[in-house]
Formats: structure tokens, C-alpha cells, sequence
């Protein structure tokens, strides 16, 4: 427990900092977290067998986290369109040369058997053998945290983008904390217990209610100009959001076998545990911010 308090308060610093100025500094904060999360991810996808193409992904994560930012003159869809194409021909020819699989007379052979567990074929000489599987891998890390903390990076840099981000994190961790000790003190019911097994219904209600609060006070409390009706649902909204965010990255990590994620933050699982809620409720923040004008 010293141990993670320790090093929470470490992380914490530079996060309120950045947060606090806004600017360059954000976009420093963003590439930092960005680029640890995507190599977390990488690893843990090659750890299952895969052989995505992990620096391609690496830097198409990047491009596309700052493609939103307006200092830079391409358009997300740009660098989404050029990533798929490029890693496909990545993955493409790495193939070059590679024997069909031993003791098969068919190529397609290892083909037929379930195509979403790779725990049955963990070899890296047959994984390496399914160019579209790890091009879909390869796809699914940097879009979904490339796409993800691109509009968290874009969002503190909107007009009153501090205010819009103390939105976002406050439901966030006034979510997940609620749901903790409501699900500790009360938590009867559990909600997936194969993705996570201390998930209650109780607590996770709590979370939502107290999610709610929260962003009615926000709204309420900041010069957002705001509806408190409006910054409620924002709140319920981004609580059930911050549940699933979470929910992914469980998802994730169950199928590969790993309780944590990374090793940067010790006592706290990695990164990507900690961007899990995050990464789902900050994009739709910024695009509800969007569409109030604040854009």
C-alpha cells in the first residue's frame, strides 16, 4: 500500500501541472501517457503470441493523438486512412518467404479453428502465420488509443478546456471512487464476474449516482455556462462509459492471462489501467463539448 500511495503521488504532480497550464505542457503530458500505453499494449499482444506490427502501431498511435491538435495541419482521417493502408502492406510483406505450417498439406488449414482463441495456438511460427489477424491488432491498439487520447489532448486545449477537463476527470474519479466503496460496503450482486470478478451492481450505481452529482456541480459551479440538467447527464453518461472503458481493458487482459498491464507504475498494474475509464469518457466529453459550440 506505501508502495502505490508512494508512487500515485509521484504520477500525480506533473498531471495537475500540465493540467493547470494547458498548452505545450498538456501536449508533453499526452505524448508521455500515449506513448506508454501503446507500448503497453504491444507487448501485451506479442505476450498472447501475435506478432503485430508493434513500432508501425508505435507511431500511427502518435500521429494520430497529434493529429488533434490544431498545431498540426493533417486531419485525423487522414492519418487513420494512410495507417491502415501502411501497416497493411507492413504486415503484407512480412510474410515474404514464410513456409505453410508443419504437418499440414493445406495452408488454410489452421484457419478452421476458432478464430478468436489464440490460446489454442500460441505458437509464434503459427500465430505468425495470420498476416490479417495481427494487422486487425496492429489496427486496434493505435486507433483505439491514438483516436481515444487525441481527443483528451484536443480537449484541454479548447476554450475554457481546463473547466471542460475538470468535467471529465471529475466524473471519472468521482465514478470509480464512489463505485469502490459502495461496492466494498455494500456490493452483493456482481456484473461480470468473468471480466471482473469484484464488479457489484451496487457499487456500480453508486458510481453512477454519484457521477451524476458531479457533474451537475461542475456545470453549476463553472464558468461553462452549462445546464446543471445537462451537466448531470453528462455525468450519468460518462459514468456508464467509465465502466465499459474499464470493462475493455479487463476484457484485454483476461484473454491474455496477465492480472496487470504494464510495469511503469508499480502497484498500480500500468498504464493502461490507469487511462482505462479515461480514454472512454474524455472523448465524449470533448464531443459533447463540440457540439455546445466550444469548439
Amino acid at each position: 500500500m506505501k508502495r502505490r500511495v508512494i508512487a500515485g503521488l509521484i504520477a500525480l504532480v506533473p498531471v495537475l501541472l500540465a493540467l493547470w497550464y494547458g498548452g505545450l505542457w498538456w501536449v508533453l503530458l499526452l505524448t508521455f501517457f500515449t506513448s506508454l500505453g501503446a507500448y503497453e499494449y504491444y507487448v501485451l499482444i506479442e505476450r498472447s503470441g501475435y506478432r503485430p506490427a508493434r513500432w508501425y502501431g508505435f507511431a500511427w498511435t502518435l500521429a494520430l493523438m497529434f493529429s488533434f491538435w490544431s498545431l498540426v495541419p493533417i486531419e485525423p482521417q487522414l492519418v487513420l486512412t494512410f495507417g491502415f493502408i501502411i501497416v497493411f502492406i507492413r504486415i503484407l510483406l512480412s510474410q515474404q518467404g514464410s513456409p505453410p505450417h508443419e504437418g499440414s498439406n493445406n495452408p488454410d488449414s489452421a484457419d478452421a479453428s476458432d478464430p478468436l482463441q489464440p490460446e489454442t495456438e500460441t505458437p509464434a511460427q503459427e500465430l505468425d502465420h495470420k498476416p490479417f489477424r495481427n494487422w486487425a491488432l496492429t489496427v486496434a491498439g493505435a486507433s483505439y488509443i491514438g483516436l481515444m487520447m487525441g481527443q483528451a489532448l484536443a480537449l484541454r486545449l479548447l476554450p475554457n478546456g481546463f473547466y471542460w477537463m475538470l468535467l471529465g476527470l471529475g466524473i471519472t474519479m468521482v465514478n470509480d471512487s464512489a463505485a469502490y466503496f459502495v461496492g466494498v460496503t455494500m456490493g452483493r450482486n456482481r456484473i461480470l464476474p468473468a471480466l471482473s470478478p469484484k464488479k457489484s451492481w451496487e457499487g456500480t450505481v453508486g458510481g453512477w449516482i454519484a457521477a451524476t452529482l458531479a457533474g451537475a456541480a461542475v456545470a453549476f459551479w463553472s464558468p461553462l455556462e452549462l445546464a446543471v440538467w445537462l451537466g448531470a447527464f453528462i455525468g450519468l453518461v460518462g459514468g456508464i462509459l467509465a465502466l465499459f472503458g474499464d470493462l475493455a481493458i479487463s476484457m484485454l487482459k483476461r484473454q491474455i492471462g496477465v492480472k496487470d498491464s504494464g510495469v511503469f507504475l508499480p502497484g498500480h498494474g500500468g498504464f493502461l489501467d490507469r487511462l482505462d475509464s479515461i480514454m472512454f469518457v474524455l472523448p465524449f466529453v470533448y464531443q459533447m463539448a463540440l457540439l455546445l459550440g466550444a469548439g
